[in-house]
């Protein structure tokens, strides 16, 4: 399987047709601003860089109404038309535009209602989704542009202090076969067993890199869900139906190209759905809280860490070299790993050409994804992050 190669559409037509931006602010955008800031949807300060994107995203016009959705506050079209003055049917054609063209409004329901997400993760990922890179264009790349400014902030740590878990990385294939008995969840074939729907598209961080002109090379089409959320996707034009096989194959070609999958701690079969990309850790936004701003928080701790036999290690360094995460270092010639950065994914297994390095389950039970552990994970750390930045912005 061959990477797709990304192509920017950039005819004049198809930039202004659907994408219009605004160039200079209104007040709607400074409350837009203030609505993306909020510590509810793990915003940043306000900024010249938010309030450019916050531009990019929308109108003067779209805007206008944007401004009266509110953070977790979803509205039907007829409310947002009460609070803006102008006629429902017109506020309904610019709120699904803006949802199903855009992207940068989540709609759902019947009679649907509109949100807005958090920039990441949110909008982020739904504006640049698609199952075929040639259907972006120089709107795409701006975003992507806009969006990385903000990222390298690193105004994400903040939000990362107390959260436990939210992905788990999966041992790459052929690494760890002899545990796979134990722990069927660290299996991604077994993971799929539980969905009989599957829909792949483009992963949003290595177009986005692409895009800022800083592309590894690596395979696109690894970004992939399952259950009723994969049905959801493919309506919506964002990803592609693809059969479990073909899914296999993709994530095992981006394996070979240096790349590891992620799992939501999700238990399967009993939630809708769940998310899978394989990640490398020059793109992956996951991957960077770490080794960019030493932030493990939203990546949960491994089953599994690797040993290195000392004895047979000829100090080569392809561990070293083939680590996503920079975990290995070469200390007087000797291999160190640093477990706070591992994600346990097995690749330094693979690149040892003596065999020295093997995966070992870690000290205690394995983490085995549950429904209400998810929950346990994320929401308390998610509420008292939020009330600390909130009360951290109001005291300065």
């Amino acid at each position: 399987m061959v990477s797709k190669n990304i192509f920017v559409n950039i005819d004049l037509d198809g930039r202004v047709k659907g994408y219009e931006n605004a160039l200079i602010p209104v007040d709607a955008h400074h409350r837009l601003v203030k609505h993306y800031s909020s510590p509810l949807l793990l915003g940043p300060e306000p900024s010249d860089a938010l309030l450019a994107l916050v531009m990019h995203m929308f109108s003067a016009e779209e805007a206008e109404l944007a401004q009266h959705l509110y953070p977790l506050r979803p509205k039907r079209a007829e409310k947002v038309a009460r609070s803006s003055g102008r006629p429902e049917k017109e506020v309904k054609a610019i709120l699904e535009h803006l949802s199903s063209k855009k992207r940068v409004l989540l709609s759902y329901g019947d009679p649907p209602k509109y949100t807005i997400l958090p920039i990441v993760p949110g909008t982020f990922e739904m504006a640049l989704m698609t199952p075929e890179p040639g259907s972006r264009n120089v709107w795409h790349r701006t975003f992507a542009e806009l969006f990385e400014k903000i990222w390298d902030e690193g105004y994400i740590v903040d939000y990362m202090k107390r959260i436990n878990s939210n992905v788990r990385y999966l041992p790459v294939n052929g690494v760890a076969e002899s545990l796979y008995s134990a722990w069927p969840s660290d299996r991604l074939e077994e993971q799929l067993d539980c969905y009989d729907d599957f829909a792949v598209g483009m992963c949003q961080c290595r177009m986005a890199m692409e895009f800022t002109g800083e592309g590894c090379g690596r395979p696109l089409e690894t970004c992939v869900t399952m259950g009723s959320s994969a049905l959801n996707m493919i309506s919506r034009g964002m990803m592609r139906r693809a059969e479990p096989e073909e899914i296999i194959e993709i994530k095992r070609n981006a394996e070979n190209q240096g790349c590891v999958s992620w799992m939501m701690n999700t238990p399967g079969g009993v939630h809708k759905g769940n998310t899978s990309c394989s990640c490398c850790g020059c793109c992956c936004h996951f991957m960077k809280s770490i080794t960019q701003f030493n932030a493990p928080g939203i990546v949960s701790k491994p089953n599994f860490h690797p040993v290195c036999d000392i004895s047979l290690c000829i100090n080569c360094g392809k561990c070293s070299s083939s680590c996503p995460m920079s975990a290995w270092k070469l200390e007087g010639g000797i291999p160190v790993l640093d477990s706070a950065r591992c994600i346990g994914c097995g690749l330094c297994v693979l690149a040892c050409p003596r065999g020295a390095i093997t995966l070992k389950p870690v000290d205690g039970d394995p983490h085995e994804p549950g429904w209400l552990k998810y929950i346990m994970d994320i929401i308390p750390g998610y509420v008292m992050n939020s009330f600390g930045i909130w009360i951290k912005r109001a005291l300065r």
